[in-house]
């Protein structure tokens, strides 16, 4: 069964993950990311079929505006019937989890299926063509705009294309999700009247809809791939690459013409989700004949198909064996002096309970038949004894030690900077984390054409569904000193320091100091590009990992997943290759 898990696209479940949902059996995990996890599930009654079932995490679920966000999400989703859609199944709040589930779509996703299976050719993107534009037309008469359309949002399975995460999405009639101004989505496949002024609609969705064809055909976005300013600029203000749009033409000619007008910076000159039905059937790709999707990737879908097939037919009784067994926690190293803990996602540890009858100490009470009463009772002054002693020798140093300032050199710096012009890092991130969206990955979000790069940063309160919204980050700098870590007492009656002994700071890691990508701390994996990749390989190479001859390249491999897994072994995490909130800490940590 765990064979079959795998390749129905789920990982094993871990200790800390639920054992119910609602009323869901969480089978796998699908993704991670900054707001939750996403759990592969079967109903909990045995009857079949199989879930996609959404958790957000606590804090965020614990939040009135956001379970109201969360709650129009899933009206809106609901207000969407199509077969090019998985369904809405249901949602719930119960034991803390805010929950969200849908029809589970064996297959993969566009970005995926292209990465590892070849782009499309022009049978497979005509198929796209007829069956997203059905996709778009059934959004347009529910009065639905996707607002995130790409590639990772595109589901290829056997019963062909599937428009999903609906995260982000706004219906006409009601206030967006996000905040006022928020831009929310991957800039490479925004609308220039999305990134200019924020406004959003049908024609918008065939925009990025044709950014998504484009990479199906060639395996690039027409504007170029990237987050950064220089894409958001080419796609509010330029024409698509040259050579993207003749490597376009080279695939299908009728093809790139579609996609040019598509393409049009006039919302008004798009051709609509109808008209692109329409030129699929004109060109002979109409739903009803529909093109077999080309190999491997056909094969790769078939397999998909019967692992979940297998896993349908597993009983809530069986399920217990597709969870991995629960590792050993490694001894955690000794904190820094007036550091706090790095928090990690999960429930907290729970307190030490009350002693038991049998874990309470009973009076020494001696018997008629020996004299053990009298013995406990030596035994019990000579630890009241040492007791005290320990007592008055740690009163003595407490009275005797040297001032904080002699000792700053000596003591490790609970706060460090990023180096000059960047930002602070915390070494202990907040409840960001993540990710859900491209496999648990949250989604990109952009302030404005103007800005240096496309966040990843989930926020900290009254974040959307999408987590769009603009209030406080969640990794603050610390504004912790060596002088503030702790020590002294308290009354500012230390002795001064001599004049000879000089209070220094430790250099500043070259881990840090040299890596100034910071984005965040959501979940970055193999597969990803970017600027956190980046600054994953920047931190890996000056601690001395080898991230691949290409270098700190921004492309997540295989090199650098194994330096990835290398690093967590060594700090005693959970080696998965993904870099989360813990491995975010540990590698911007001092130590």
């Amino acid at each position: 069964m765990s064979d079959a898990l795998q390749q129905a696209g789920a990982s094993p479940l871990g200790s800390r993950d639920p054992g119910r949902i609602g009323p869901y059996i969480p089978l796998g995990l699908l993704g991670s990311g900054g707001m939750g996890h996403v759990y592969l599930a079967r109903p909990a009654d045995n009857t079949p079929g199989l879930a996609a079932v959404k958790v957000i995490r606590p804090e965020y679920a614990e939040d009135v505006r956001f379970r109201k966000r969360f709650e129009r999400e899933a009206a809106v989703h609901g207000r969407v019937h199509t077969p090019r859609t998985p369904d809405l199944l249901g949602t719930g709040f119960e034991d803390s989890l805010l929950w969200m589930a849908t029809e589970y779509l064996p297959g993969l996703n566009l970005a995926d299926a292209v990465r590892e299976c070849g782009t499309l050719g022009a049978a497979g993107v005509w198929r796209l063509v007829a069956e997203l534009g059905q996709a778009l037309s059934a959004l347009s008469a529910a009065g639905v705009v996707h607002r995130d359309l790409k590639p990772s949002n595109v589901i290829l399975s056997l019963q062909g294309a599937h428009v999903i995460d609906f995260g982000i999405a706004q219906a006409a009639d009601s206030s967006a999700i996000t905040t006022t101004g928020a831009r929310v989505g991957t800039p490479a496949f925004m609308s220039p009247e999305y990134l200019r002024e924020g406004n959003c609609d049908t024609a918008s969705d065939v925009f990025s809809l044709a950014g998504s064809l484009s990479y199906a055909a060639t395996g690039h976005a027409p504007f170029g791939d990237g987050t950064g300013v220089d894409v958001m600029h080419r796609v509010a203000f330029e024409e698509p690459k040259p050579e993207i749009m003749a490597e376009l033409s080279a695939v299908d000619p009728a093809l790139a013409a579609l996609l040019t007008a598509c393409l049009a910076k006039d919302p008004a000159g798009r051709p609509t989700p109808r008209r692109l039905i329409d030129a699929a059937t004109a060109a002979g790709h109409s739903h009803g004949s529909a093109a077999a999707w080309h190999e491997p990737l056909g094969a790769r879908l078939l397999e998909r198909r019967q692992a979940c097939d297998v896993l349908e037919q597993v009983s809530v009784q069986e399920t217990v064996q597709l969870r991995a067994p629960a590792q050993p926690t490694p001894p955690a190293p000794p904190a820094p002096f007036g550091a706090g803990p790095t928090p990690a996602y999960g429930p907290p540890t729970p307190p030490e309970p009350y002693a038991t009858p049998a874990q309470v100490p009973t009076p020494d009470v001696p018997t008629p038949d020996d004299g053990s009463g009298r013995r406990k009772r030596r035994v019990h002054l000579a630890v009241v004894a040492s007791l005290a002693v320990c007592a008055v020798a740690a009163g003595a140093f407490f009275l005797t030690r040297p001032s904080t300032e002699e000792t700053a050199s000596a003591a490790p710096t609970a706060s460090h900077s990023a180096g000059p012009g960047a930002t602070q890092a915390s070494a202990s991130p907040s409840s960001s984390a993540s990710p859900p969206g491209d496999k648990g990955k949250e989604k990109e979000t952009a302030s404005g054409v103007g800005d240096g790069d496309a966040s990843q940063s989930p926020k900290t309160s009254g974040g959307g569904a999408g987590g769009g919204t603009q209030d406080t980050p969640a990794d603050k700098p610390s504004a912790t000193s060596d002088g503030d870590a702790g020590g002294g007492d308290g009354g500012g009656n230390a002795p001064a320091p001599t004049p000879t002994k000089t209070a220094t700071k430790p250099a500043t890691p070259p881990w840090i100091s040299q890596c100034t990508y910071y984005s965040g701390s959501e979940l970055t994996q193999r597969g990803d590009r970017g600027q956190r990749v980046v600054q994953v390989q920047c931190m890996l190479s000056q601690r001395g990992y080898s991230v691949g001859g290409a270098g700190v390249d921004g492309d997540f491999g295989a090199e650098t997943d194994s330096a990835v897994r290398k690093f967590q072994g060594t700090k005693g995490l959970e080696v998965d290759g993904q870099v989360g909130p813990n491995t975010w800490a540990a590698l911007r940590s001092s130590t």
